[in-house]
């Protein structure tokens, strides 16, 4: 794990692209930019050389994918305790298997003016007690930890019953790091690594910019 204060030397220069031509789309609690490479290719070539060389990285044989996402606030607490999980969940449903798992490097970082401090990462490990696979890691935390919530907002299942849920989901998992939201914070973790992205009432928006780094 990686944590590097003030990496930008100017963040308003990413946080204006998508104030203006290229805003944050989506619905619920997380609207998303499209592709920094899509928004400005010079800018996009300026931050892979520096993620890889603050990593120690090659570009030969990887791909960097970054974008810029908004989380709001939800009113039920629960809500925004979200769910411990591993980055890598196809958007496309494709199951994702050990022999499929691509990502070597994963990342955030804060561009939030004024955050709430508890509103950062949380990198979490299995408990010595829980006795997990590989398959089952993947399967759980990457393939499925969703379905509660889903099932929840289609009207499948009470709110009690998706806090049982989540409650005993997280029984498994104990909190190795606390990683505060600092703004223009940088922090980056192996792929494969467990970890949790809680938001609070006290915070009403978080801005971040997520990088993966993949195998090809």
């Amino acid at each position: 794990m990686l944590i590097v204060d003030n990496f930008y030397d100017n963040p308003n220069k990413i946080i204006d692209l998508v104030k203006d031509e290229y805003p944050l789309i989506g619905c619920g609690d997380g609207k998303r930019s499209v592709s920094l490479n899509v928004m400005n290719k010079e800018f996009y070539e300026e931050f892979c050389d520096k993620i890889y060389s603050i990593h120690n990285l090659s570009s030969n044989g990887v791909w960097l994918t970054t974008y810029l996402t908004e989380h709001t606030s939800n009113e039920l607490d629960v809500l925004n305790k979200r769910w411990v999980h591993i980055d890598g969940r196809n958007p496309d449903a494709c199951r994702s298997t050990i022999e499929t798992y691509n990502l070597i490097l994963c990342g955030q970082i804060f561009l939030s003016p004024d955050p709430d401090p508890e509103a950062g990462i949380k990198i979490c490990k299995l408990k010595q007690n829980v006795n997990w696979s590989d398959e089952n890691l993947i399967d759980n935390c990457i393939n499925d930890y969703l379905i509660p919530k889903d099932k929840y907002l289609r009207g499948l299942i009470t709110l009690e019953e998706y806090q049982n849920l989540h409650t005993d989901y997280h029984n498994n998992f104990d909190i190795s790091c606390d990683i505060k939201n600092e703004f223009n914070r940088m922090v980056s973790w192996k792929g494969g690594t467990l970890h949790g992205e809680p938001m609070t009432k006290k915070m009403k928006k978080r801005l971040t910019q997520y990088f993966f780094i993949q195998k090809i």
